[in-house]
Order: C-alpha cells, then structure tokens, then sequence
C-alpha cells in the first residue's frame, strides 16, 4: 500500500510539475477538491529527505523521493499546506516562491514570515538567513506589519548594509532576488524604530545603518541620540552597550546630553563595564550636581580595572570638596583599602583635600572552618517508576519537553521503562498520556509525538555506502550511535516489549547481573523469541560487573548463572528488523553471546590527557561482542550514561561551560547519584565547571555539587589539575577556575580545592612564562591561607597542605607582578608562622616535613630568587637541572639528558624543494577589532608592473589550505590611477606549474570558468603562499587555528622544510609589522613543533644580536622567544649532541652578543643562562 506521501507526488506528477519548467509552474492547475486534499494530507508533515553517506568521508541529504524538492515545496504552498510547513520545505526564495505565497493572501504570508524568521537559520549571527530574503521582499511587496521578531530584523540589516552601505556580500546573497534600495529607504525609520523596540544586537550591521540614516537625512541627529540612549538603557549584553556608546561618540554627542540623562545613566554605571564607565563617569563626577555626585560615586564602585578606577578618582579630585564632603567618608574608605597601593595613595589625596581624616581600617576576614571532612560514602537507591501512572507519564512528557538536549539520566529512564510498561499493556492509554508531546518537537521526544498520533514511520536506516572491490561489490555502513538508536528504535516499536533489558536496577543507572536475567525469564514467559539489539547493548554496557566478578560471589554461582544464560535461544534483532547472524549466516543466540561476555567484557582504558582523545570513542570492543554493530565512536558525551561503572574515561561530558553546553546541569545531577566517588580527573573538571555556569545550568549545577559532596562523592586531594579541560598540555582560563575554586571554598569545600591550586601554581612556573590568571589562583590561596592553618592546628588538614613549594618559589621571583606580591604575603605569614613553630614548646613540625628548617626559610627563599626550578621528573623544564644566576656564576651543575626527547623532538619527512616564484610584498598591520591585527600583504609580481595585489587572508584559509590559492583585489598603480583599488572585482592568485609563476584569475574555480570552489586537486605551494602560512602564524584572531593545522600539514608532507621554514623566517623578520614573538609562539605551547621551529628560534636569535650589535641594546620583542630557548633548552642540547643541530648552529650566532651587552636588560640576564645551559663555549 503506498504511503500518503507517495499518493501525494502521484497527484503532484499527474498535474505536470515534476516535467513543466520551474519558471512555468505557477500556470499548471492544483487539482481537484480530493486531489488537493490527498496531497495536502500527504505533504502537511513527513520528512522529504534524509541525511545518507554520499561517499567514504561525507554526509549529505538525500531525497527520499524522486522528485524535484523545489517544485513539490511550490505545489505544497499551493495546495493549502499551513504556513509553518511551506517555511520548513522551501529551501531559498526566488520569484516564483515568492508569488505562490503572495496569491495565499496577507495573513498567509504574515504566518509565513512569523514561522521562517523563528527558525534562525542563519550561517553568522549577522549574516542572511536562508528564507531572509523571502521573507523582506513578502513585507515590502505586501506592505505587511513589521513583526516583532529580532530575526526578521537581523535580516533586515544584513540585506541593507550591502544594498545601502556596499558591505561584502555573504553566500546566501543571490542578486537576482534582493531588495530594491527605494523599498528599503520607504521604511527606513520604521525598521529602526522596530529594532530599537527589539533590542536589536548592536555588534551587528544595524547601528551603522542606524548613523547612514542620519548621513542620509532619513533621521534627525536628535532623534537618532534619543534611539541610541534607549537602545543602551535596555541593552542586555556588555557588548552591545559598548557598541551603543561607541555610536554616541561617532554621532557627536556633547557633555550636556550625559549630564541630562545623569539619572538615567547611573544604574549603567553600577554595570561596572569599563566602555560606560570611562566615557560617563568623568564627564558626570565633574559636572553635575552635588545632590547626585554620592548615587554616581556609588554606582562607580563597581569598576574591577585599576585604570578606571584611578580615572575616577582623578575625576573627583578635579571637584570641589562638596559641603557635606564626611558623608563621602564610606565611599571613600573602599579606596583606601585597595589592595593596589597607586589607588590607595589617589584616595589619601582625595582625603588630604577634602579634610577627612580616615584612618585604614585592616580587614578581618572571621574563620569559618571551611575546611570540612568528607561525608560517608552513601548507598545507591534502587530504580523505581514512582507512581507508576498514567498521569506521572504526563507529568514526565511536560519535563522533558523543556529540555534542550537529550540527556538518557534517571528521569528519561523512568520515562521510557513507564511508557513501555503502560503501551504494552494499554496502548490507547499510553498514547493519551503523550499527547502533550508538541507537534513542534523536533529533538527528543519527536518520534514518540508521532507513534501517539499514528502517524506512520519509516524504521530507523543505518548509514549504507557500497563500492567495488575488484569484483566483489562490499557494503560499508555507519552505525548509529548507542543511545540515539535505542531512543528512536524504541520509540517505533513502543509496546511491544515486556520490558526493556537497559532499564537501570539502581539510580546510578547500573544493571545488577540478577535483574538482567530476570528480564531475560520474563521475556521467554511472554513467549518472545528475539530482543532489540541496541537496547541489549545498553543493557550489557550497564550490568554491575565489578559486582559480580568479587570474589565473595562463588565460581560455582556464576558458573550456575553461565550455564543457565547459554540455554537461552532469544534471537537479537536489528533495527533493520533483520536478525543479528555470525559470518557463516546462522543466527547468534542470545544464551550464548551474553555468556561470552561476561567471561570477556569491556574494560575501562586508562585516560591520559593530552593522548586520549575526549571529543571522539576509541574504545575496543571485545571479542564477546564482535558480532554486534559498533555504536560508541560519536558517544564521548553520552559515556556516563553508557558505562555509569567507569571512572575518567566516561566522565569527559563533565567540563566548563565554554560553549553552549544545554545538557550540563541535568548530566552533573546524574553524576551525583554515582556509587563511586568522582575520580581525578572528573573531581578537576567538576570544580571547574562553578567557575561561571550558565543561567540555564546553574540551579541543576548548585544542586548537583550539594548532592555529591553531601553523598561522600567528592573526595578531598584527588583532583589533579594536569586533567583540566581534558586536553592536556598548557592550563588555560585559570581566572575562571580561580573564580570555582573561591566558590567551593566557601561552600565548605576547601579540602577539594587547596591542592589542585597550589599545583596549578606548580605547572605554571614550568611554563616558559607564568600564565595568564595566575594572580588570581595565588590570591585564592592568599585569602584561604588562614583557613588551611585554622585545618593544620584542628588536624583536619595535613601539615602538607602548608609547604606550599610553589609559592616559596614564586615568591623569590624578582618583580612587582600581582602573582609574586601575593606570593611574598602568603611566605611572610607562613614563615611568622614557622617561627612561632619553633618557638613554641608543642612544635608541631611544619617545616619538618618539607625538610626544611625553620631558621633556614628566608635563606631558601632568598636562594630561590636565583633560579630554583620545580623538580619532580614530569616537566619539560626540570630537564635543565638546577642553573645558578649567571650574573653571580659562570658554572653550571648539571644538564640531564631529557627522558622524552624522542616524544618532543620528532623526526621530519625528506624536504621538499621550494618553488621559487620572484613574487615580492609589503606588510602593512590593520587593526581588524581592538587588539586584533591582521596583515595586509600588497604583492608586485614580476610580470605585472602596472599593478599590484592585495591579499588579507583573516577567519577562514580553506582557499590557501585546500586549494592552493588566495584571494585579492588589484591595485592600480599607473599615474593617476596610482592605488586606484578595484574593490568590486574579486581575482584569485595560484601558482601555475606549467608557466612556473602565479598566475591572476578572475574565477575561483578556473578550472571550470566559475566562482564556485576549486574543481580538482589543489596547486602546489610556491614560496609566496608558504610565507603566507607562515606569517599567519603571528596573525591575531581566528586564523591562528587554521594557520596552526595548516603549517603542521605542510611540515608532514616535506612541503615546509627546515631549510624552507628557516628561509622564510629570515625574509619575515624583515617587516616590522610581523611580531617575531608571536611568530614562534606555536612552539611554545606545543612541543612537537620544535624539531621545525627551533630554525625559527635560531634565526630570530642571530637577527636579535645583529640588531644588539648595532643598537647596543637587545630587541624587546627577544625576552619571549629566549624564554622559549630556555624552557626547551634541555632538548636544544641534545638535538646538538645527537647531530639533529649541527656543530656551526650549536653555536647559536647572536646569543653571544646579547650575553655580552652591557645594557640594563632583562634579555641579557637570560641571554646569560641560555649560553650557560647550552654549554656553548
């Protein structure tokens, strides 16, 4: 019997659609009233296309009709299907879309935009969505309402910053479907008017359209400020504020139009963002009223930068001293109390002017005893569907359908184990309970909304692709992941099982070995005689095998409980509805494989970070299950639920909220209903996680860390910070993890978190330079110092806890930095301490157990200043060995051989030769955002006199990484048409390796004559494009990635060289604009590079003592790359001694004359110890 939708393309054919030109359909008929009825019933909902292998690597849709999709979306529109459906079906706009919406009347279409604009379909937050263009030409042909949508105004400033301001047209921009201008200028102040209503986002196109407006005498100055102020009253993100008030600016606003607005400007200022506070604040504090300067004042102590708080100050002392001046006292003490001694000494000038004498009052911070013993582990409570009801199923659909991620946790499984139960005994009472599931529902639940309603279903497709062998023709198909299939699979089959197998025995969702073949029993009384495959998978991942592998259960139960499985003769079904056969085409009893496996089950791997990939599974399957198909590769997030017995290597979903991240409370919330503690790199990761957790997160977040500590799950001294992130390699975003530590120190948690802090300290003096938020992590430790002794004394903290090496070391540091000053605070009560210790006749041995003396402590720390260096046989810096001040000492006591130089300094293919290509350029820096510089390269080829072209390559690099080559305008540089640039034609330079020089091409794709991408193998890399590869290196923003994979590609292939890298650099540093610093920071955070970019150091270093010799100084630009030499110095040597250098670059020309320079510097000093360590001389 064929499907609805396949009665509904019969009609569609037999009407002359799918043969009549696009351009001529709207002239071909609908149909008879039944006609109509039958295809509007069969085109109203159902997918039109799937997403199926194309080929080895790729995904794409596929149709599951043979028809043309954009003819059918069109007869759809007509035929009556509701507006929301034509919006889902019609793939872009064009003209005769747009007419067969238009011939629906007004409120079809104001439907149409309604449902098309809530989609956000869209590749850039600012760019056009796909129907964007429909939708604004519906608007202004029909002369619709605006509607209150940001969407539809998101589009409404993409598609008018490029037909009013000229801006870069993005892909979806199809010129023959656009706007005329005069349509957008007739409602030019109503979209503004709408936008500002919005909040529309100020970091995108709209302000600008909002100031040409002014330009263009569309707006008056004074109704455009009164826009901007409320734009920036209501404005929710810093972003747009600053981005508003950047506008005024531009616009020409004067002092007066802040003072009159001082009130309302005020709760912006209690923001404490530093864009509003340093362009409000001093014009206010100066100007206005006395009766109003106190709320201000207020308001502004929310600044946290030091200069916008000195500004402020500054501010004030340029006032008179105000007649009620001592109520101005509490205000004032704030300042006095800064920790910053330059804003402390501004606020006793202030005091001196005004007459106030106030004294520094020193802050006592009260012991709370937050140092707390962990609770006892708790006991994990069976599984239950509580109420077991109809209405609870109710209940349970409302929940889940306000998730915006599918998490398989408790209540999703209480859920599934409910319905099943009631669809298998009532299958009309089960589909009641979930008729509140929403038409809508596009994610979790989708599937099962349709079982409900009856609507039919395809069965779940596996991923199939075929290709020929010889002449054998092999099939290659693409499991579904685990739980997507078990999900979708049961919710196809819904009721028609006893009970489902994966039904978790305890709320940690683990499966006891006993319920299990309970399960099994009841489906052989049912007289069943196959299960699910992907719900038995589950269920094996789930079952409690540490359990029932202990030694208290007797060999002779299990062998019982072996013997009693292989009499099981249940066939394992597919979700194909085929069943699960062995090579030879007999079918696998189900007896027999769970007996195998619980003989050879999986087995948790070891998770390294750094080496054990988080984002992806790796995981062998056992030899038990090798007939099964292999679900887990996509499962890395889902794992926890998958193996709930496992440690590190199911845990990775728990991590810091750096990305939208929906499911993390709901998953934390899991977590904490384990039966094992959390292990050590999960326990890092969990406390990472309270840095800043999202509104949407944070009450399931709060919720979980209660749980878990309260059911004895975390455990103090565990958490290792080498896990954060799960990434390895360099920490990062340690302010953000300062802010988490601070907050489970003050719930009571501090025992989690002392050690993870010092050991971050730890790891980043190993760094070649300390790393960002480390002030903040020793400040952390500063403000709970006297907690931890508080612990010590009580001994609930061991006398470890105070050694705190790190800090010692840190703290010898010379500098005024805020990590060292916090450091000396914290050595200096910790040595008053020691010195009480000995002192005291009950010496409880502080300095004992770290070996060290309490007489002897000023006496290390002094030695530490001199370069003492952490040693515990795991850095790369400890391969140095102890290195005495060079400036106090020329002796050196030892440089150990590096344990994982072979690790380090990988070996690299046979070079490639450099294809020469004469082309020569120019560097010129723009400044793409604040503090983001990308290059601009004007290239003169030897062929082309008359002109030059300029290349900026910024965000993406799939031209120059996949297709050899880049894009460019050409300059004009003959006579008076000198830099003339010719903007709108695009050009596109490759190398040509059969005329041997780059050539100029106004198509993309020249190959074919087309702007489409480049058809064919990609051109080879002459010396030009690799010095662009290189020089990205040192270029700000996104292109760093692309440029960081892209040089690592070519090193691989032989394509970059040492000698070609190292030639490139010398050409390099020739420009100004191109930082040699930020050019070698790629080595710096990650070692393997050094092989190939120790010729870059090398370079940089003999450049940087040319220019010593000359100047007589060393460049400041040096002090990071010599950091770098020094931190990989031990591996420096022993590439020299292995032949890896030669004997004449051994000799690192330039570090001699940096060594010898009798200026004041700080490269000098470490020009010293670099020769010294690599024994050069």
């Amino acid at each position: 019997m064929a499907s609805k939708l396949e009665r509904a393309v019969e009609i569609y054919r037999s009407l002359g659609y799918e043969e009549t030109a696009y351009e001529d359909i709207l002239s071909l008929g609908i149909g008879t009233k039944e006609e109509q009825g039958i295809a509007r019933d069969g085109l109203k909902s159902g997918e039109w296309v799937q997403v199926k292998q194309l080929s080895e690597n790729s995904y794409g849709f596929a149709s599951v009709i043979d028809v043309d999709l954009k003819k059918l979306a069109v007869f759809a529109v007509r035929i009556g299907v509701e507006a929301k459906r034509a919006a889902n079906v019609i793939g872009r706009g064009d003209e005769i879309a747009l007419q067969a919406i238009m011939d629906r009347g007004e409120n079809y279409a104001i439907r149409f935009i309604s449902a098309a604009e809530s989609g956000n379909r869209r590749a850039w937050e600012n760019s056009l969505s796909v129907l964007g263009m429909l939708c604004l030409k519906l608007l202004h042909r029909m002369n619709l309402p605006i509607p209150e949508s940001v969407e539809y105004m998101k589009d409404w400033a993409a598609a008018s910053s490029v037909i009013l301001l000229g801006t870069k047209k993005d892909y979806l921009f199809d010129d023959s479907f656009t706007l005329e201008k005069e349509e957008i200028l007739r409602r030019f102040v109503e979209h503004i008017e709408k936008g500002i209503s919005l909040n529309m986002p100020a970091t995108g196109p709209f302000p600008d359209l909002l100031f040409s407006g002014v330009e263009k005498h569309l707006l008056s100055k004074e109704a455009a400020k009164e826009y901007i102020f409320d734009a920036l009253y209501i404005a929710k993100r810093p972003g747009d504020r600053k981005a508003w008030v950047e506008l005024l600016d531009k616009l020409g606003c004067t002092e007066k139009d802040y003072i009159d607005r001082a009130e309302n400007l005020i709760p912006l200022l209690g923001l404490g963002e530093s864009p509003l506070l340093e362009r409000f604040a001093p014009v206010l504090i100066e100007n206005i009223s006395e009766e109003l300067l106190y709320p201000v004042l207020i308001s502004c102590t929310s600044a946290k930068v030091k200069k916008t708080k000195k500004m402020l100050l500054n501010s004030v002392l340029k006032r008179e001293k105000p007649k009620t001046a001592n109520d101005f006292a509490e205000w004032l003490s704030l300042y006095l109390q800064d920790e910053d001694k330059s804003i402390a000494c501004l606020a006793e000038r202030l005091a001196l002017s005004w007459g106030l004498a106030l004294e520094q009052e020193e802050s006592t911070k009260e012991l709370q005893g937050l140092w707390r013993e962990s609770p006892e582990l708790w006991e994990v409570p069976r599984f239950s569907l509580g109420e077991g009801t109809a209405e609870s199923l109710t209940d349970m659909v409302a929940l889940l359908s306000d998730r915006k991620e599918c998490v398989e946790d408790l209540l999703f499984e209480q859920f599934l184990a409910l319905t099943n139960q009631i669809a298998y005994k009532n299958p009309e009472e089960a589909k009641m309970s979930l008729a509140g599931i929403p038409n809508s529902d596009s994610g979790t639940l989708w599937a099962l909304g349709r079982w409900a309603r009856g609507i039919e279903m395809r069965p779940v497709e596996e991923s199939r692709q075929s290709f020929w062998q010889g002449e054998k023709e092999i099939v290659k198909i693409e499991y579904r992941e685990l739980l997507t299939m078990r999900r979708e699979n049961l919710f196809r089959t819904m009721g028609q099982w006893p009970c489902l197998l994966s039904t978790p025995s305890f709320e940690d969702l683990s499966i006891s070995v006993e319920d299990f073949l309970e399960r099994l029993s009841l489906y052989r009384a049912e007289k069943f005689s196959y299960v699910s495959e992907p719900d038995l998978q589950l269920a094996l991942t789930r079952l409690d095998m540490e359990t029932f592998s202990q030694e208290d259960i007797c060999k002779e139960e299990r062998s019982k409980c072996v013997e009693k499985l292989q009499e099981l003769d249940l066939k394992i079904q597919l979700p194909s509805g085929e069943f699960l056969q062995d090579e030879e085409g007999k079918d696998i009893l189900l007896g027999e494989l769970i007996a195998a496996y619980l003989q050879d089950p999986y087995v948790e791997p070891v998770f390294f970070p750094g080496e054990t990939p988080y984002w992806k599974v790796e995981l062998k399957m056992p030899e038990s299950l090798k007939a099964l198909p292999y679900r887990l590769s996509y499962s890395h997030n889902a794992l926890f639920s998958i193996f709930p017995n496992w440690g590190d290597y199911s845990l990775t979903a728990v991590h810091r909220d750096f990305e939208v991240y929906h499911g993390q409370g709901i998953i934390l919330r899991q977590l904490a209903r384990r039966r094992k503690p959390l292990s050590k790199g999960a326990l890092m990761n969990w406390i990472a996680v309270f840095g800043k957790p999202s509104d949407e997160n944070a009450e399931d977040a709060l919720k979980a860390n209660k749980e878990a500590w309260e059911r004895g799950l975390l455990l103090p001294g565990i958490a290792d910070i080498s896990y954060l992130d799960w990434s390895g390699g360099e920490l990062s975003n340690l302010a953000n993890l300062a802010a988490a530590m601070d907050f489970m120190a003050n719930e009571g948690m501090l025992s989690l978190v002392w050690k993870a802090a010092c050991d971050t300290v730890e790891q980043s003096l190993k760094m070649p330079r300390i790393l960002a938020g480390t002030a903040e992590i020793v400040k952390f430790l500063r403000d709970y110092l006297d907690e931890v002794i508080l612990a010590v004394e009580k001994k609930l903290a061991p006398k470890e806890a105070l050694e705190m090496k790190s800090i010692r070391i840190l703290a010898g540091k010379s500098g005024s930095s805020k990590a060292v000053s916090y450091a000396k605070e914290i050595l200096e009560k910790l040595e008053s301490l020691e010195r009480k210790c000995i002192k005291s006749t009950d010496n409880i041995g502080f300095r004992e157990k770290s070996n060290l003396k309490c007489g002897e402590a000023l006496k290390d720390s002094a030695a530490l200043k001199y370069g003492a260096t952490l040693n515990d046989n795991r850095s790369l810096r400890e391969n140095q060995g102890p290195i005495k001040n060079t400036s106090k000492s020329n002796i050196i006591t030892s440089v150990e051989t590096p344990a994982d130089f072979e690790k380090v300094w990988l070996p690299l293919p046979e070079g490639k030769e450099l294809i020469e290509d004469h082309a020569t350029f120019r560097v010129k820096g723009l400044e793409l955002r604040k503090n983001e510089k990308v290059f601009q390269f004007d290239l003169d080829l030897p062929e082309d006199s008359d002109c030059s072209y300029r290349v900026i390559i910024s965000g993406w690099l799939y031209g120059l990484a996949h297709e050899g080559q880049v894009s460019g305008t050409k300059v004009d540089r003959r006579g008076d048409r000198n830099d003339k640039i010719d903007a709108e034609k695009e050009v596109w330079l490759h190398y040509d390796k059969e005329k041997g020089k780059i050539v100029v091409s106004e198509f993309r794709n020249w190959r074919g004559g087309d702007k489409a991408p480049l058809v064919g193998e990609a051109t080879p890399y002459s010396k030009l494009f690799l010095s662009f590869v290189v020089a990205l290196l040192a270029q700000d923003g996104d292109s760093i990635y692309g440029a960081k994979s892209l040089f690592k590609e070519l090193v691989q292939s032989g394509t970059l060289s040492l000698k070609t890298v190292r030639e490139i650099t010398r050409l390099l540093l020739s420009y100004e604009e191109i930082s040699p610093a930020k050019l070698v920071r790629i080595v710096e955070k990650e070692g393997g590079f050094l092989s190939i970019c120790w010729g870059m150091l090398w370079e940089c270093i003999k450049d940087a003592g040319a220019k010593t010799a000359e100047t007589g100084k060393p460049p400041v630009w040096i002090n990071r790359i010599l950091d770098i030499c020094i931190y990989y110095a031990a591996y420096l040597r022993e590439a020299a001694t292995r032949g890896s250098i030669s004997k004449e670059d051994a000799l690192w020309p330039g570090l001699l004359e940096m060594a010898n320079c009798g200026a004041k510097s700080t490269a000098v000093k470490k020009a010293k110890e670099l020769f010294e360590i690599l024994g050069i001389g």
